[in-house]
């Protein structure tokens, strides 16, 4: 049996992004499992600043907005 060591790179990842008072927006982090990504959701949410903070699905691994 052969495994395709690059196999993990067709699968979606999660990312999560904040924009900020003036409207920019900027990818915070990016994970492979979409429960992490709304659990680290979750913990920025809970600190209650004015930014906003949301997930996006992207299947070729790159920044999406």
């Amino acid at each position: 049996m052969t495994s395709k060591p690059d196999a993990h790179k067709n699968l979606p990842t999660w990312q999560l992004w904040r924009q900020d008072d003036n409207g920019v927006r900027i990818l915070v982090a990016e994970y492979e499992d979409e429960a992490l990504a709304l659990q680290a959701l979750a913990e920025f949410e809970s600190h209650h600043h004015k930014q906003t903070y949301w997930i996006v699905e992207s299947k070729a691994g790159g920044p999406t907005p």
